[in-house]
């Protein structure tokens, strides 16, 4: 039986639900054996799942670098479930690959920093796949395209959609607006709560599902005086239970957000939820303005499409059904499994081939900053001259650019999502990292404006 090998940062979230049920639909309905390895840890929800389908799964891998070589020498396809973690940019920026067949899966957009491609991450597997078309338009891939590259697919991520497709509202107090997902100006609009505010409908009441950072901003609705219209579930485990009483899937998310293809707006649109958001990148490719859903150009225009959906119920009711019959086709299991097994046997057909990171900085000489500074690519220059200063003053021009782009997205921000601290958290001795980390931390502390 021909044998694939997933390799990933960890298992668990949203790129663990996509996994998961990948395997769970591939394991009734394919002839690929499949293997897990974890360079960190698998969770304990994904290790049961796992151990179930009688899945081999190794976690931690990092600490035995001469297995996991041994793993990929033994297996037909490599799968590497890839993002920007410290630990898979460690491992492919510093070890040398024994022939393999290697595909690389994206789960980021690639537009906003830290979560870019790397020039020389192209080079390095047979086929890249994207979550969703969105990447196309990257200008580092349209670069590629243009210089030749034929490797890149596009695969929409899901975890399935059988678990909400059957869903139908259930009758309920008020006018519901509900939100699942991160909770966490990451990824929610900064202004989610004013907005919401905004919305003169009566009865109307918010229900915001997720973290991790949802007793922060529940604080700062009591600040606003309007607690009283919003309900914070934390992480909830079962979203059937509360996508049937949602009118409304109010989504707007921050313009710099790094979602790809979402799994929760996939999933409030298969169960009939009409969702509402704002025109970013991502959601332009997931939503059609007026046939599945609402996207608004403004935060006025968002307010706006929530009342005119209050208003009119029927056009809600045909958006809904739209949405739903939109998600079937393209957010099922069976479509994603299937787009898989073509890659597959696209990748069984190329010749093993040895691997080597092909940048600037390679080999297991050198630092955890010159690894961060790859996984960076075209936008590394600031921590480059940081880590090239011979002067105070260089040092602190480099610092001021080093704070400019950390203003650019609340990305930045984050203990995780590749920026400093995350890196940091792993490689705690590199003073070059703890430097970019408390850089980062004092924008924190003092935002601007």
């Amino acid at each position: 039986m021909t044998s694939i090998l997933h390799i990933t940062p960890h298992l668990g979230g949203g790129v663990g639900r996509v996994l998961l049920g990948y395997l769970t639909h591939a394991r009734e309905n394919s002839s690929f054996e499949h293997n897990v390895l974890c360079l960190d840890s698998v969770n304990d929800h994904a290790l049961g799942v796992l151990q179930k389908m009688k899945i081999a799964v190794v976690d931690n891998a990092r600490c035995d670098f001469s297995m996991i070589m041994k793993a990929i020498a033994n297996v037909d396809v490599v799968l590497m479930h890839w993002w920007n973690h410290p630990l898979l940019y460690a491992f492919l920026v510093c070890e040398s690959l024994p022939p393999a067949r290697i595909v690389f899966w994206s789960h980021i957009s690639g537009f906003y920093p830290p979560y870019v491609f790397a020039p020389a991450l192209f080079a390095y597997p047979d086929i890249f796949v994207f979550t969703t078309p969105l990447s196309l338009d990257v200008k580092d891939v349209t670069d590629a395209i243009e210089a030749g590259c034929t490797k890149f697919r596009v695969i929409w991520s899901t975890g399935g959609i059988d678990h909400v497709a059957s869903a139908q509202p259930r009758p309920h107090r008020g006018f519901k607006v509900g939100y699942i997902g991160t909770v966490d100006y990451c990824k929610l609009h900064r202004n989610f709560l004013k907005m919401s505010m905004r919305v003169n409908v009566p009865d109307v009441h918010f229900v915001v599902c997720g973290g991790s950072d949802e007793k922060t901003i529940a604080e700062e609705a009591c600040r606003l005086g309007c607690a009283g219209q919003f309900t914070f579930s934390g992480l909830v485990d079962r979203i059937s239970d509360y996508l049937p009483e949602f009118d409304v899937f109010g989504y707007p998310l921050a313009p710099t957000h790094y979602g790809t293809c979402d799994l929760a707006l996939a999933e409030s649109m298969a169960a009939g939820v009409p969702p509402v958001v704002l025109g970013n990148r991502m959601e332009r490719h997931m939503v059609e303005d007026g046939v599945t859903g609402v996207v608004a150009e403004t935060e006025d225009d968002y307010v706006l499409a929530v009342e005119k959906l209050y208003r009119q119920p029927e056009w809600r009711r045909k958006l809904a059904g739209n949405a739903r019959e939109s998600a079937r086709k393209r957010f099922s299991l069976e479509t994603m499994a299937s787009q898989w097994e073509a890659v597959f046997n696209d990748a069984l057909n190329l010749p093993k081939t040895a691997r080597q990171w092909r940048g600037k900085y390679c080999g297991r000489d050198i630092s955890p900053a010159q690894i961060f500074i790859e996984s960076l690519g075209n936008y590394g220059g600031a921590f480059q001259r940081s880590l090239d200063a011979k002067s105070v003053e260089e040092r602190k021009s480099a610092d001021e650019n080093i704070k400019k782009l950390a203003e650019s997205s609340p990305i930045w921000r984050s203990k995780t999502r590749g920026t400093p601290q995350h890196y940091h958290g792993y490689f705690t001795d590199d003073p070059f990292l703890a430097r970019w980390s408390n850089l980062v931390a004092e924008i924190t502390r003092h935002p601007a404006g």
